[in-house]
């Protein structure tokens, strides 16, 4: 990232350079990803009210892993992603996939691939009607997706696509790809969409969550081709402020209580490993869909008997914390692509990887310019289509019209292990919006253990279903002439595998996350209308735990959106 020298000393002031108060803080904030960020930025606004942020992970300022789009796909598994894994699978024949989430500052935006869409507005709707928020509405909410981003459109699109109007201009910079970031893959996938029906869309506008997006968009900044993501976008505004301060590799045990009020927090010091205790006037929790329903079971907020069962004394019993899991699951299907396609197997050439740096850093093109995987296209299944799966498929027909069932993308990389000498592509088939829901539980009262985390893959008969339709999809389009053009052959699960039997096996066992968890400190069932935590006082959750239902394509707009609606009730509140 290229920054005035100003800005980024003025910057590095406010990450754990000062000794963290033993006093008192007007608000602690625990996580410090994009929510973290957002509301860091705004409660600091008043330069009389003491904000500290604190975040498991590391300091990821200008790490070049991160920054560089390219490289999203090695970022999971690494010290920037807590790296869990779900318990075995009854739906997937006893799998356990991974669920990553982010571990840093920025949080999992910090990780991602970066797709910026917000997808169908009813579900935006229906967060106002389960939670009683009319500010999340949709006509609402789109003031909030306006002002955390910027948009790009560069000249140079040899492609079609609606182009999206409703931006601010600050905070995120969200760009569409130029011809050329564009892989060269994405022609052979958009076209074979579009022969079967598909259509441009802007699915940032509101107006549909059904159709094609080509070319992006992207949280990166066209000027220099890194990735936007929250620290950036949102951690600069606090240079020079101080009355914040940002502390990373710092964990947060417990919330302390006096009553059913909280009063601060305790947290480790992960370099020295001992352990400190913080008093706030409020405690907000920003530590994700898994860590922040694990933080309020931790410190006694939860199911009464989940929590004695564990030893663990009751704050408040709260039965909703940590059930209502839901997650965008998927399965993937891989080809051999052609030479000229760059994957991320290539990248491990040395020769070609200094190649592909040198024309990056000189010119912000190339390769690693883009994360290797530029358009997706979601599909509603007709009635028809559905009842004739035989399955009771009540909620999927329910849903509003303008709501998808499936997500098709590819990633110009290895999802599953793949031969050495192979070019791997992953194509995949995500269901968008599921009926069955998981949870998160502990599995002691130790804050070091993993907790239990049940994602109920495909967890309805309607899911596996639709699941399945998707599945065998994605596999017929790849495996269509559109796509011989860049395929050589089909490593997963192989071009003999057809039977009904055979493709279900392959989906279950190629079953992953796409690490967008939600739901589980749920709006209108853990949370009220000031994102409290009911039957608490001074104790918050703002982040992607509070939402109520899934969106109905990737996850990060959504989380922006939220927590700049969310800070504006809290600075009413705690000013």
């Amino acid at each position: 990232m290229r920054l005035h020298l100003s800005i980024q000393l003025a910057f590095l002031s406010c990450i754990g350079a000062r000794a963290i108060d033993p006093e008192l803080y007007d608000a602690v904030i625990v996580g410090g990803g994009p929510a973290g960020f957002v509301l860091a930025s705004r409660l600091s606004e008043n330069p009389n009210f003491k904000v500290l942020l604190l975040e498991n992970g590391p300091d990821t300022y200008t790490n070049e892993t991160i920054t560089t789009p390219r490289y999203a796909g090695e970022l999971r598994g690494t010290q920037y992603s807590w790296n869990f894994t779900s318990i075995p699978q009854a739906t997937l024949n006893g799998a356990a996939p991974f669920l990553h989430q982010g571990n840093g500052f920025g949080g999992g935006t910090a990780i991602n691939y970066m797709l910026y869409c917000r997808g169908a507005s009813s579900v935006f709707d229906e967060w106002a009607d389960l939670s009683g928020l009319d500010g999340l509405r949709w006509e609402n909410l789109v003031n909030d997706f306006e002002k955390s981003t910027n948009l790009f459109v560069p000249s140079d699109r040899n492609y079609e696509q609606i182009i999206g109007t409703k931006f601010g201009n600050s905070h995120v910079n969200v760009s569409y790809e130029s011809t050329g970031q564009r892989v060269p893959i994405d022609d052979s996938f958009v076209n074979t969409w579009v022969s079967n029906g598909a259509r441009d869309v802007d699915l940032t506008g509101g107006k549909t969550g059904i159709g094609m997006m080509v070319g992006g968009t992207y949280s990166i900044n066209a000027m220099n081709a890194t990735r936007s993501y929250a620290l950036p976008a949102y951690g600069f505004q606090l240079a020079g402020r101080p009355n914040v301060q940002l502390v990373h590799d710092s964990r947060v045990i417990k919330i302390n209580f006096e009553g059913t009020k909280a009063v601060g927090i305790n947290y480790v010091n992960l370099s020295t490993n001992k352990t400190h205790t913080i008093k706030s006037r409020e405690t907000i929790v920003s530590a994700g869909a898994v860590n922040s329903p694990r933080l309020l079971l931790l410190s006694g907020v939860g199911p009464k008997g989940h929590l004695e069962g564990l030893g663990i004394p009751v704050v408040v019993d709260s039965p909703e914390v940590g059930l209502n899991f839901f997650d965008h699951h998927y399965a993937v299907m891989m080809f051999n692509a052609t030479p000229d396609i760059v994957t991320t197997k290539q990248l491990e050439d040395p020769a070609l990887l200094a190649l592909f740096l040198a024309e990056y850093q000189a010119n912000a093109t190339g390769p690693l310019s883009s994360p290797g995987s530029s358009s997706f296209f979601t599909e509603r299944l007709s009635d028809e289509v559905l009842d004739s799966f035989g399955v009771n498929a009540t909620f999927p027909k329910s849903l509003p019209k303008d709501r998808p069932h499936l997500l098709y993308q590819y990633a110009s990389a290895g999802m599953l292990p793949t031969p050495e000498n192979s070019n791997p592509v992953t194509a995949f088939a995500a269901l968008i919006q599921p009926e069955a829901s998981g949870s998160v539980r502990l599995n002691s009262s130790d804050w070091r253990d993993e907790p239990l985390l049940d994602t109920n893959y495909y967890g309805s008969e309607s899911d596996m279903a639709i699941a399945l339709y998707g599945y065998k999809r994605i596999l017929a389009m790849m495996r269509s002439d559109t796509m011989r053009p860049v395929t050589v052959n089909e490593l997963y699960p192989g071009s003999n595998v057809t039977s009904d039997a055979d493709v279900k096996a392959a989906m279950q066992q190629a079953a992953l996350s796409f690490h967008h968890v939600v739901g589980t400190c749920s709006l209108g069932k853990v949370l009220d209308q000031s994102f409290r935590v009911k039957g608490t006082q001074n104790l918050r959750i703002v982040d992607s735990s509070a939402i109520p239902r899934l969106p109905t394509c990737h996850l990060q707009a959504s989380v922006y959106a939220l927590s700049k609606f969310a800070a504006r009730i809290l600075k009413n509140e705690l000013y």
